[in-house]
């Protein structure tokens, strides 16, 4: 009995793998498509910050809350520069922002979390009050990860706007 069953078990089993050995069929027809995700488009939104000693050159703004961050997402920070009346245009120059003076050089620079935006002075001398910068006003903009996938680290460098960016994107940046 226990040679038949050992005959049986080793048969079924040569046959399972030489049917599985053999030629491919056709491929049956493609499935229906799934629903569409959810379109998360990149957002700016503003803030003022002050830089002077009372923070320590160093000012954090929350991100607003219809804004979810994700760890693989990206926060590109701009200062306004200048308006040009005559044209209606607003300049922007992309943080980190480097002046040399007397002393010697100063950063202003930011980073993020998921929760806030920090922007700070740094310098390779002692800061002191008068290095200090009152009512920047900062534009951020969130670009979740399915757009900043697309981009390639030697293009954002060289996008030095807001327009810049949403061109590159292809997108609207929307304002919150």
């Amino acid at each position: 009995m226990k040679k038949i069953m050992k005959t049986i078990t080793a048969l079924l089993f040569m046959t399972v793998v030489l049917i599985s050995c053999g030629e491919r069929g056709p491929v049956g027809p493609e499935g229906p498509p799934g629903p569409p995700g959810p379109e998360i488009l990149p957002t700016s939104f503003e803030f003022n910050a002050s830089l002077t000693p009372g923070n320590n050159f160093e000012f954090f703004n929350e991100i607003p809350g219809d804004v979810e961050v994700f760890d693989s997402d990206v926060v590109i920070a701009f200062v306004f520069e200048d308006y040009i009346e005559e044209d209606d245009l607003e300049v922007w120059r992309q943080l980190p922002l480097t002046e040399f003076n007397s002393k010697g050089t100063v950063l202003i620079d930011f980073d993020f979390t998921m929760v806030d935006v920090r922007v700070f002075l740094d310098a390779n001398y002692l800061l002191t009050a008068s290095d200090g910068y009152e009512d920047m006003l900062i534009r951020a903009v969130h670009i979740p990860a399915n757009f900043a996938a697309k981009m390639k680290p030697e293009s954002l460098k060289a996008i030095q706007t807001p327009d810049e960016l949403q061109q590159y994107l292809g997108v609207e940046i929307q304002k919150l």
